[in-house]
């Protein structure tokens, strides 16, 4: 018998450019240099977002000399799924389009991450380019090479490493969204204050109340991209980088799914730090100062904090189940060890694997929060 090895290597690159009115000005970023003119374009956004901005960027598209069809999607997290994948993908073959022809994303973290997914896989790989609105979508969806749709079982577990060729980022944008969207979003930096850098954590303690100043809100996600570059320039598996990038995540994708889009992912995933750093106080590797810096910034920015009761817990441990990370029924998560320092496990890595009896104990101490 003979045997053969094949081995190749791809390096993948997205170019960020992060400024106050970018939207308004697309012709002075570079952004077309690279583009095909005979090939055929389209831009995906949903239904909110359509209202807001497509218009703009479509006129912008169109006068530098492209063909752009626009495709919408209902919003929110119901539309990242199989069934819209396909008809997006129907709708693109249908109108033309060829290897050279690019998706312009528009919309928060599911355009962006339902785009990139189909981006991926159409001719198995065309131009991407990202123009994230929401503050989730500008501090993590769209900063990242992870492109997925959710599966009946569970959130993005169909998907593909690939790259948005420009990420262009404009916070201005964001003065049309509700606090509620804004402090979800923050929840992806406050992940990063809590795991990377302890001054991030009182920047964003003290400016609780200044969400309303753009150039405020635009120290944050630059702050918020620099810490998850420092997670991304080097192996995308890495044990420290992912156990920072999926910190509060396990627990938070489960209670996410679970409610249907009645909580939303960065308000999830603040649970999910919250019953992690529950968790670290039981494994002793943790204190009670570090576990209630973490209720303390989430109850600030009146993110949810507890496990809401109606969701049982054989519910969550089965959906927890699916997520990447699991592995012989146990599930995986960092832990910190103060905030700004993760927690190692005896044999040295960062990820730890937490069995059902711990993970119960972690949510009975985190439910005893709720106020009666």
């Amino acid at each position: 018998m003979k045997t053969f090895k094949l081995t190749a290597k791809k390096i993948l690159s997205s170019d960020i450019k992060l400024s106050l009115h970018a939207l308004d000005n697309l012709s002075t970023l570079n952004l077309f240099n690279t583009i095909e003119k005979t090939s055929k374009h389209i831009l995906i956004t949903d239904e909110n977002v359509d209202i807001l901005y497509a218009k703009k960027i479509i006129e912008q598209i169109e006068a530098n000399g492209y063909n752009v069809l626009k495709l919408i999607i209902p919003p929110y997290d119901k539309s990242k799924n199989l069934q819209e994948y396909s008809r997006l993908a129907d709708e693109c073959l249908n109108y033309g389009f060829d290897k050279h022809s690019v998706i312009f994303s528009l919309g928060g973290g599911v355009v962006n991450n339902i785009a990139g997914f189909l981006a991926s896989t159409l001719y198995r790989g065309i131009g991407l380019i990202h123009f994230p609105t929401s503050m989730l979508a500008q501090v993590d969806a769209a900063i990242d090479f992870k492109q997925a749709v959710n599966h009946n079982q569970g959130k993005n577990l169909l998907g593909s490493y690939y790259p948005a060729s420009q990420i262009i980022i404009d916070p201005t944008v964001l003065k049309t969204l509700d606090r509620r969207f804004i402090v979800d979003g923050l929840s992806e930096s406050i992940k990063h204050a809590l795991c990377q850098d302890r001054p991030f954590y009182d920047f964003l303690e003290k400016n609780v109340e200044n969400l309303d100043d753009e150039n405020i809100l635009l120290e944050i996600i630059q702050r918020s991209i620099e810490l998850k570059l420092e997670l991304m320039n080097d192996d995308l598996e890495d044990d420290f980088d992912e156990t920072i990038k999926q910190y509060g995540h396990a627990l938070g994708h489960a209670i996410e799914h679970l409610s249907n889009g009645e909580i939303y992912h960065g308000e999830a995933i603040a649970i999910g730090m919250c019953v992690s750093s529950e968790i670290a106080l039981l494994l002793g590797l943790s204190d009670e100062r570090t576990r209630d810096l973490h209720y303390s910034i989430f109850d600030k920015y009146s993110l949810p904090t507890v496990v809401p009761k109606k969701y049982s817990f054989d519910n969550i441990w089965n959906k927890m189940k699916y997520d990447k990370h699991s592995l012989n029924g146990k599930v995986y998560t960092g832990i910190l060890q103060s905030v700004g320092s993760m927690a190692l496990t005896k044999s040295g890595e960062y990820g730890h694997y937490i069995e059902e009896d711990l993970l119960r104990q972690a949510i009975d101490k985190n439910q005893q929060r709720i106020k009666k």
